[in-house]
This record gives C-alpha cells, sequence and structure tokens, in this order.
C-alpha cells in the first residue's frame, strides 16, 4: 500500500465518483483509476464495486478506509509536531467536541490560558453528542471529546478516562400541566425529546423507565441530536427531557425550564475524555486537558455563587493524563 493509494481511497470514500474524487485531488481521472486498481490488487481482495448508481465500497474497502484514515490523521499530527519544532510561528489545528453543558460552564475558563500558552492554534468545536462526536473520532476529524462516555459496546477503536460524574433530572417549561408531578408513572403519557446513540437505547430506557417499574412509552420518545434544540423543544411545547443538572443550573434558572420533583432517582452519566486508542495526542490537545483539569478544579475551589450550582451536582473523580 502506498500513501498516494490511500489518499484515493478516502476521496472516492468522501466524492462519491472517481471524478470528483480527482477533481478534489487535483489529478487526473485516469491517475486515481490507476492507483485504486493497484491498490486492490496488492491488497488481493476488492476493495470498490462500480454499479449504475456510482461507486461504492466493499466491506474490506469499508473496513481498510477506516485505518487509512486514522493513517492520515496520524499522519497530521506527526506533521504538526515537526512544524512545532521548524516553526514556533507555524499555525495548527484542534478540533474538539465539547459536551453542551461543560461548553457553557467551563470552557470560558479554559480558552484564555490555553490561547495564551498556544496563540498559533486555531480551535474548530463541535457539539459533544457522542452520536456525532464518535464518528468524528474514528476518522480523525476530532483529536478528542470531553464529554459523556459511550457504552462499551460503542467504544471499538476509542479509549476513555472518567473526569466527573453528573447527576440528572427530568424537565419540563414552567406551565407545564405535569409541572407538580411526583412520579415517572405520571408522565407516561407526554411527549419525551432525549439524545441517545443506538447502543444507549437500552441503558436510557432503563434509567427513566425500567429501573422504576415501568415500560418505556415508545412511541413518545423522540431525539434530538442538538442539546440546544432540545432544550428549545422542551421551553416551547410540553414535551419532557431528562437533563443534566448543571444543564439546569446553567440554562434553567433563565429559560423558564424547571426540574420536576420526583420521587424517582436516576443513575449518574460520565463525563470523561475520549480519544481513539492507542495514538498519542497532539501537543495541542496535550496542553488543552491540561488547562481543562487546572481550570475545573479552580471553578470547583471558587465562591461564584454560579459554579457552587453547577458543581453542586457534580463528582469530580480524576485527572486525565496529558499523553
Amino acid at each position: 500500500m502506498k500513501l498516494h493509494q490511500l489518499r484515493y481511497l478516502i476521496a472516492i470514500a468522501a466524492d462519491g465518483s472517481i471524478r470528483a474524487a480527482a477533481r478534489s485531488l487535483g489529478v487526473t481521472q485516469a491517475t486515481v483509476t490507476q492507483g485504486l486498481r493497484e491498490l486492490e490488487a496488492g491488497c488481493q481482495v476488492a476493495l470498490l464495486t462500480r454499479g449504475s448508481g456510482g461507486i461504492s465500497l466493499t466491506a474490506a474497502g469499508q473496513e481498510l478506509l477506516e485505518h487509512a484514515q486514522r493513517m492520515m490523521a496520524q499522519l497530521r499530527h506527526a506533521e504538526e509536531a515537526l512544524a512545532r519544532h521548524r516553526d514556533a510561528d507555524s499555525p495548527q489545528h484542534l478540533a474538539l467536541g465539547i459536551t453542551p453543558w461543560v461548553g457553557q460552564t467551563l470552557l470560558a475558563h479554559v480558552l484564555p490560558p490555553f490561547r495564551a500558552e498556544l496563540p498559533h492554534v486555531q480551535l474548530e468545536l463541535f457539539d459533544g453528542l457522542s452520536r456525532l462526536s464518535l464518528p468524528l473520532l474514528r476518522d480523525g476529524s476530532l483529536d478528542l471529546m470531553i464529554g459523556r462516555i459511550p457504552p462499551p459496546e460503542a467504544m471499538e477503536g476509542l479509549q476513555a478516562s472518567v473526569l466527573f460524574t453528573y447527576d440528572l433530572t427530568v424537565v419540563a417549561r414552567r406551565d407545564h400541566p405535569r409541572a407538580g408531578a411526583r412520579s415517572i408513572a405520571e408522565l407516561l403519557d407526554q411527549d419525551w425529546i432525549l439524545n441517545f446513540t443506538p447502543s444507549e437505547r437500552a441503558a436510557v430506557m432503563d434509567n427513566l423507565f425500567g429501573q422504576h417499574g415501568h415500560e418505556a412509552p415508545r412511541h413518545r420518545i423522540h431525539l434530538a441530536h442538538s442539546a440546544a434544540l432540545s432544550m428549545t423543544l422542551v421551553q416551547q411545547t410540553d414535551m419532557l427531557s431528562l437533563c443534566p443538572w448543571p444543564l439546569v443550573e446553567t440554562e434553567g434558572r433563565h429559560s423558564g425550564l424547571v426540574p420536576l420533583q420526583l420521587r424517582e432517582r436516576f443513575h449518574p452519566s460520565r463525563v470523561g475524555v475520549v480519544r481513539r486508542a492507542n495514538e498519542a495526542l497532539p501537543h495541542a490537545a496535550s496542553r488543552f486537558l491540561a488547562h481543562f483539569t487546572e481550570q475545573t478544579r479552580a471553578c470547583l475551589a471558587s465562591g461564584d455563587p454560579r459554579m457552587k450550582r453547577v458543581f453542586r451536582s457534580v463528582e469530580l473523580l480524576a485527572e486525565e493524563p496529558a499523553g
């Protein structure tokens, strides 16, 4: 295998045709076609299927694609490392997934010292919901995610370090007809807007309903892949949601959201650093985590009333190692 052949494979998967891949790479179609033929011959297995609908990857091609994407991400990191040694002012890029409540409470404290230390690093921030972030982590588009740790079956190719746990509560708009409910049983006929990946569904349904002796009202469960959209729908409709307490503390007091005073309690969620397994972090990512840990501890010890409310429902567990 040669690197240019793997680049052709990645471009084909992204662009959907040889013509589009050649255009994006700045080479001829014949060059891409020849490179892919040589790649298939060297692998001794079909990587592509060609039909009236265009080109698609075989199962072997898809598996090779995932390896190729990780290899290219590692090469980018190597180039960035060399650039640091070659030119201290060389621009760098750091892509992070940040879970919403962490982004709203801690990120503003982390960015100033991080930017002061590494002013030439350009940040790209993603909403750190796992359904969206995990594929980006695997293909190298994200360097790391600080967010809810997925179940083991969703962690293929990834590793996680727990930073803290946080409590959950059911939320509704302030004048919701069931705002006075005291039990999940009173809410089974309501619509719910939640966020989870397919692998998390069973655990979320058990946490919210099953452990309390109720069947999940499946026809009333709706998904939102944006925390902002989820909270907006709760504020403006009769939908309910299972929400991190820290997000209630940061948003709820000013948005009309109220936590319901239910008898039931829910298993806490874990926030941690999720990254590709067996890969060294880029220098910028390591320094970001160092500042994140330092600022989290400073906020925990702060006398700021807002931070005290946020951390009232958070338990800090460990410090993420920099490497």
